[in-house]
């Protein structure tokens, strides 16, 4: 396929990705209301999950949250004993963001149930197909990265 006919594709590649995010959103928030969770504490958790005593400056920046949303997600979640706040030990004024036992095992329970429900899925698709459509991942994310960096340093026309 030569490239220049890439464009005959872009209607069947967003009609694709559409019903993929749909079904995806539906099946994420059906499978998180079991958990008691909403999205955007799943992924506070999720976060956490890779890297703990996060600075809730820094979880903001990387959830693209404002300060007040993410203190009322921080809330949520340690009034639900999912997580606890405590000071920096180097600077007091910094907020650190810790897993409670509890919040610990739920998040580990949320990532192993996904795991299982989507095995069947992947087991259905060979191992060369599973790398390339990995690779596509990587590229389009990296591209998507790349543009929305370039769209946060446009000026605002208002």
């Amino acid at each position: 396929m030569e490239r220049k006919d890439i464009f005959s594709h872009l209607p069947e590649i967003e009609r694709l990705y559409t019903l993929f995010d749909y079904t995806t959103t539906l099946w994420e928030a059906k499978e998180l209301s079991l958990y008691h969770v909403d999205k955007v504490e799943f992924y506070l958790l999720l976060l956490m999950r890779l890297r703990e005593d996060l600075r809730m400056k820094d979880v903001a920046e990387f959830l693209s949250l404002n300060n007040s949303t993410l203190t009322q997600v921080a809330n949520r979640c340690e009034k639900k004993g999912l997580l606890k706040r405590e000071k920096g030990t180097s600077d007091r004024r910094e907020t650190l963001l810790k897993f409670t036992p509890k919040g610990r095992k739920l998040i580990d329970n949320i990532v192993s149930h996904r795991q299982a429900l989507f095995f069947p899925v992947w087991e259905k698709v060979s191992e060369e197909d599973i790398a390339g459509f990995m690779n596509v991942l990587r590229t389009v994310v990296e591209t998507l990265e790349d543009r929305v960096s370039y769209l946060e340093h446009l000026k605002r026309p208002w």
